[in-house]
Order: structure tokens, then sequence, then C-alpha cells
């Protein structure tokens, strides 16, 4: 009905989109954010880090440091920033992200 009303055309199947991937398999379709991991541990330098089964301990006592030469605040920012849009296919790092949003 909309292709009456107005010129449109139709580019098939979405496969990426806002750095999702979506991949569609077996009448299922996943939200995959594979390559935006990618490019956000390349941007901030952790390709060799390795990865944990738990993201963060739970009780964890937070100290405040008067050293802020530990880490750029912008820089800071904008990897949080960027964890919160990965929270949309991870959600298992909800409560890390949510912590170190706190800061």
């Amino acid at each position: 009905m909309l292709a009456t009303e107005f010129e449109m055309k139709d580019l098939g199947l979405k496969h990426y989109y806002l750095d999702l991937e979506v991949c569609k398999r077996l009448g299922e379709i996943y939200l995959v954010q594979g390559k935006y991991i990618i490019k956000l541990l390349q941007k901030f330098g952790m390709m060799d880090s390795k990865s944990m089964t738990t993201p963060m301990i739970t009780n964890l006592k937070k100290l405040r440091s008067s050293d802020s030469s530990l880490m750029d605040p912008t820089s800071y920012r904008q990897l949080v920033g960027s964890l919160m849009y990965l929270v949309n296919t991870r959600p298992d790092i909800c409560f890390a992200v949510n912590i170190l949003s706190q800061f």
C-alpha cells in the first residue's frame, strides 16, 4: 500500500544496520554485534585482552582515587557509552556497564 502512495524500491533483507548484524537462519532472526566488538577493542587498544566468564565481581568495594592521571575522562566516557550500546545484544554485561557508568 505504501508503494502506491510513495515512490519506493525494495532493498531486500537487511544484513547490517547501525552496527547490528542481522542474521536469519531456520526461520529465526539473530542480532549480533561481532564487528562492533572488534572495532571497539581496536579503538581502545584492547585486542590482546583475555575474556572472562564473569565480567565483574559483584561485591566489589568502590574506592575513590585522587590520582586522575589513570585515564582520560573523555576516553573513559566514550568507552562506557560504547559499552552501553553493546548491552543491546549482550545483557550479561549489563551489571558491569551499569557500575562503570556511575564513575
